[in-house]
């Protein structure tokens, strides 16, 4: 033979080809996993799409995600796919550090596993219970801010040689931080949409509050009057109204419903309703709270009640006829001396408490340059940076300095309390009423 002649040998390329295509498949299977999590806010969709697709691409019989309960610490299944993924959602909860998905939320260190049952922390309770055999596994951690979120499990190769290689394990560790990435981003687009929403909702009950609220202060011969409603939160249980009734009466009314929210403010808004009714039918304070009581406490809500004082200005005898349901006594200013109005054995109870309670009623002549002050619990309990409350000496000195003029009152009381609280601000929901004659 001619030894100048060239040899050629025949390689067979067809399992590097295998392989190549293989690879491409994965990575296309990557992308789409990629663009599902770019592409989905909602994070129930979000994980059941991405599991499918993690699903098919590892070639797997089962996947699964858990998250850790943020309340116990526990893992809990979100996802899992494959013949007995209900039944495992059902059963399925664990502690960190137990079992190999327990060990790798604790550790953080993801395990490629070629047969489960060797490993030293896996417990075939669940395979029992399931008829099921785990064999091979991925186990990684879903972590984003460095901080360990929950789980993805790929069980069970479907192809041979039926284990996982490094490379697949690789791959579902990058998979692995995209989908905690989106989990979060999930979370708070949550958060944000859940706010909007309240914020909506929240300024629509402030419209229906402030609709039930007068419009215009009374305009009555010889009598001034001044309001003011701040809520500490968007809306809140403060209320006051004013009921023009026959005889040159006046009906003026200021409480506080319990909470704080929509439901107080809904529960204001229907009293107020119930008040302008009830009013033309029981002029009288004390028999008109005793009624208002009855109705309060055969609907009421458990925790709902509401403290108030209800006054009948008569404005041609110039008295007052008060009922008061647990409320803070009102103020009577004449000649630069205060006092309170009232005394604390006729006070009843809040409304919607008791239900055969019976109201009592004082009545108090009003003199020439005098004036009376109503306010809610917001004015005294008001506290300072060193935790002191306002208190009602300090209150009733502040209504002595005042000329006798309600706007006066009114801005000399606000002005006084935003400066005893300085930058702790108002917790409370803060409500005032005054008027004067002259």
């Amino acid at each position: 033979m001619d030894k100048n002649i060239p040899r050629f040998t025949i390689t067979d390329h067809s399992s590097d080809l295998k392989a190549c295509l293989n690879k491409v498949e994965q990575l296309s299977n990557c992308i789409e996993i990629a663009n599902l999590i770019n592409s989905e806010l909602s994070i129930g969709k979000l994980l059941s799409n991405v599991m499918k697709t993690t699903k098919k691409t590892f070639l797997a019989d089962a996947v699964s995600l858990l998250l850790i309960d943020e309340k116990t610490g526990d893992l809990t299944f979100q996802i899992a796919l494959g013949d007995v993924g209900d039944e495992i959602k059902e059963i399925y909860r664990l502690k960190k550090g137990q079992g190999i998905a327990g060990t790798v939320a604790l550790k953080g260190t993801p395990l490629n596993l070629e047969d489960v049952y060797l490993h030293p922390e896996f417990s075939p309770e669940y395979d029992n219970k399931t008829k099921y055999r785990t064999r091979a596994m991925l186990c990684v951690p879903l972590k984003v801010h460095g901080k360990i979120i929950g789980v993805i499990q790929v069980i069970n190769k479907l192809t041979k040689p039926f284990v996982f290689s490094p490379e697949e394990l690789e791959m579902l560790v990058t998979i692995s931080s995209s989908v905690a990435v989106a989990i979060d981003t999930a979370k708070m687009h949550k958060i944000i949409l859940q706010r909007e929403t309240l914020e909506r909702d929240l300024k629509l009950a402030r419209e229906v509050q402030e609709s039930f609220l007068p419009k215009e202060l009374p305009l009555v011969a010889t009598y001034r009057f001044a309001a003011l409603n701040q809520p500490a939160l968007e809306i809140g249980g403060d209320f006051y109204n004013f009921f023009r009734l026959p005889g040159n009466k006046l009906g003026i009314v200021l409480g506080d419903v319990s909470g704080k929210g929509i439901s107080a403010s809904l529960f204001m808004a229907r009293l107020t309703s119930d008040l302008q009714y009830y009013t033309l039918l029981y002029p009288e304070p004390g028999e008109l709270l005793t009624q208002i009581n009855k109705i309060l406490c055969e609907r009421a809500k458990r925790g709902m009640f509401v403290t108030l004082v209800y006054m009948l200005l008569d404005t041609v005898e110039n008295c007052i006829r008060i009922a008061n349901a647990g409320h803070v006594t009102p103020i009577y200013s004449e000649d630069g001396d205060t006092q309170l109005l009232g005394h604390d054995n006729k006070k009843g109870p809040p409304l919607g408490i008791m239900q055969d309670t019976e109201y009592e009623q004082e009545t108090f002549e009003l003199q020439n340059n005098s004036s009376v002050t109503i306010f809610t619990d917001g004015v005294i309990e008001a506290k300072n940076t060193s935790g002191k409350l306002f208190g009602i000496k300090r209150l009733l000195k502040v209504i002595e300095m005042q000329p006798n003029d309600p706007d006066l009152i009114v801005k000399g009381i606000i002005n006084s309390v935003d400066q005893f609280t300085l930058t702790e601000g108002r917790s409370d929901d803060l409500t005032l009423l005054a008027f004067s004659i002259n």
